[in-house]
């Protein structure tokens, strides 16, 4: 599952509507959330789900936060393998051409960037790429997944403090997900 953040799930669920790639009425969910000190706060969200039809193990939503400020708290964002951010995501697609369009929608993208192999949406939040599977395996230097059935989620990019050259942990070890630590600085 993909999911970006969003500022009004139901203005995305009617872009979704237009774009024809909606897969259902956004939905909200409520409940009492708790602070590092126990406390309870108010933690409520929305959700618009989409679809690509050629990518049907990916599912691809976007997220609202209706009370950020009783979420997004800095002692729940830290952790000790050193990531500091979220990069991007990578799926892996025979032809990654065919879901610009789809991919474009969903993240509200003006452009999709071409190259050999490879597209990428770029969000607020990191870069949506979307590349085969041999140029996946020649720059992970990992497996890429079986896309017979269509595109799939590859990988997720995450900053590394640490920086240097990208470290990546294959899927094999994690349970279908790989991960590729790399400098701060997107590529």
């Amino acid at each position: 599952m993909l999911i970006l953040e969003s500022s009004d799930a139901g203005a995305d669920e009617r872009d979704f509507v237009r774009a024809r790639i909606a897969a259902s009425s956004a939905m909200r969910f409520d409940r009492e959330g708790k602070r590092p000190d126990g406390s309870p706060v108010q933690v409520a969200f929305s959700l618009a789900f989409a679809r690509d039809p050629l990518a049907p193990d990916v599912g691809l939503a976007v997220c609202q936060q209706h009370y950020p400020e009783n979420f997004w708290n800095p002692d729940f964002q830290s952790h000790a393998n050193g990531a500091t951010g979220v990069l991007g995501v990578v799926m892996v697609a025979a032809d990654p051409g065919v879901h610009a369009d789809v991919l474009a929608a969903f993240a509200g993208a003006r452009a999709v960037k071409s190259e050999t192999g490879e597209i990428a949406v770029a969000t607020p939040r990191g870069e949506i790429a979307v590349m085969t599977p041999q140029l996946f395996q020649d720059r992970f230097e990992v497996a890429a997944p079986d896309v017979s059935g269509g595109a799939r989620l590859a990988a997720l990019r995450l900053a590394d403090k640490v920086g240097g050259a990208a470290t990546v942990v294959a899927a094999d070890r994690l349970f279908g997900a790989t991960l590729v630590f790399e400098a701060a600085e997107p590529r």
